[in-house]
């Protein structure tokens, strides 16, 4: 895949993040609302269908395992809900896996949330969080439509990853659960609200939920040439992009994107790395 149309999607990405809209002023969306499967916790999904359709969003709330879906016409934003365990490759999964994959391919600008603790703020039996999903949907509507990837720890990424290989991005990977369950957010970053509460373990800093325990999101530059950016993270700056809870294509000055030569050397570097393995598969 060539490194050079997705670093004129990020540039442009880098552009728009500062003329972004405020949480609530963008138009409404019309957003496929997609589980994985209906084995669990899809209560906690149906309140985060209703988070986005109380802010006046249009919801199609489908389960992968059961219903295929062909058109994709009617939606400016898709998002997976993955809280289900086990390897999810049933056929309808599978189909699914891959119809969204090539929606999301073929976006002229694929603007991307990855959240590895979406649950923790559905307001069931977690975290109350409505402004910051609904400031999801604010902002990959303010730039144009987008995915949102959402799951939570290693046991539950069987079927998600399967979007993440198709869509040529790293994969969520591993199992946070360390007090204070909380994730703290870059007050720099589009997805920011200010109405989150202060951390416990800092009350300058604010935090999002995370006592659902936590997956690790991809960070920095991907394989198809896209930046992830942390959003929410455990530790430190310095520790962000390897204990990264939530992550996006929309930059921030707290984490620079790398100058587009760097890119293109890390890019290349990648894509040499990608074809050596699949060479030393094939041997």
């Amino acid at each position: 895949m060539s490194h050079i149309p997705a670093l004129r999607r990020l540039l442009h990405g880098a552009v728009i993040t500062a003329c972004l809209l405020a949480p609530g002023t963008a138009s409404a969306a019309s957003i496929l609302f997609a589980r994985v499967g209906s084995t669990s916790y899809v209560a906690d999904g149906q309140n985060l269908v209703n988070f986005l359709t109380s802010a006046g969003h249009t919801v199609t709330y489908v389960d992968l395992n059961t219903t295929v879906v062909t058109d994709f016409t009617p939606y400016s934003q898709v998002w997976v809900y993955d809280l289900v365990t086990g390897t999810n490759d049933g056929a309808n999964q599978v189909a699914n896996y891959q119809n969204i994959a090539n929606w999301y391919n073929g976006l002229a600008d694929q603007n991307l949330i990855t959240d590895g603790r979406i649950i923790s703020s559905a307001g069931t039996s977690w975290g109350n969080e409505p402004a910051w999903i609904q400031n999801y949907a604010a902002q990959l509507e303010g730039a144009g439509g987008g995915m949102v990837l959402g799951t939570d720890h290693d046991a539950y990424h069987g079927g998600i990853n399967t979007i993440n290989a198709l869509i040529d991005i790293n994969l969520f990977n591993g199992f946070f659960y360390q007090f204070p369950y909380e994730a703290v957010v870059d007050p720099l970053s589009p997805l920011y609200v200010a109405s989150l509460p202060a951390c416990t373990s800092d009350p300058l800093q604010q935090c999002i939920d995370d006592s659902s325990s936590t997956g690790f999101v991809p960070t920095g530059l991907q394989p198809n040439g896209q930046f992830l950016t942390p959003v929410a993270y455990h530790g430190t700056l310095s520790t962000a992009f390897s204990n990264a809870a939530v992550s996006t294509t929309f930059a921030s000055p707290t984490f620079p994107v790398p100058e587009p030569t760097t890119l293109v050397l890390l890019g290349a570097g990648l894509l040499f790395a990608g074809r050596r393995r699949r060479q030393q598969i094939g041997r």
